[in-house]
């Protein structure tokens, strides 16, 4: 059906444009030249309209942008898992407060962590990278801890 549509459609637009064109042939000059001033000044109340509805658009979003804006910083600045619903909370890490950040931003960090890995103020007897230093039982607490909350629905 749209095959057969098509060739009317070129067809009836083809005979407007003519009847159009002729039209607007037999026009006597000062006709075309009001009718071209019209035109002209139609399509400029058109565009004055549209810049005005644009800027007065934009002048009424403007405030409930910035409340907007300014309630999020509040939120983002108060932080912590107790702003958010009781379902979401448990998929929050603990350390929210920041603290991650500041011990990236710290740049004797890294120097106080290899300092406390380094084989001379390992445990007596240790010998580094043989594993003896590693602390077998909190990682077993660990585990049993995790798997107690688990039990009792906790991070769930």
């Amino acid at each position: 059906m749209s095959e057969e549509a098509d060739p009317r459609e070129a067809e009836f637009a083809r005979r407007a444009r003519a009847l159009l064109e002729d039209s607007a042939g037999s026009l006597s000059a000062r006709t075309r030249s009001r009718l071209t001033q019209a035109r002209y000044a139609a399509l400029e109340q058109y565009t004055a309209a549209s810049t005005a509805s644009a800027r007065a658009a934009w002048q009424r979003w403007l405030p409930a942008g910035a409340v907007s804006a300014a309630v999020l910083a509040a939120l983002l600045m108060q932080g912590g898992p107790m702003s958010l619903p009781v379902q979401m909370q448990a998929n929050v890490p603990a350390a929210t407060s920041g603290d991650d950040l500041e011990l990236l931003a710290d740049r004797d960090a890294l120097e106080l962590a290899q300092d406390a890995l380094a084989p001379d103020q390992s445990a007596p007897g240790a010998s580094a990278g043989t594993g003896a230093d590693v602390d077998y039982e909190f990682y077993a607490w660990a585990v049993g801890a995790a798997q107690d909350d688990a039990d009792n629905g906790v991070g769930t």
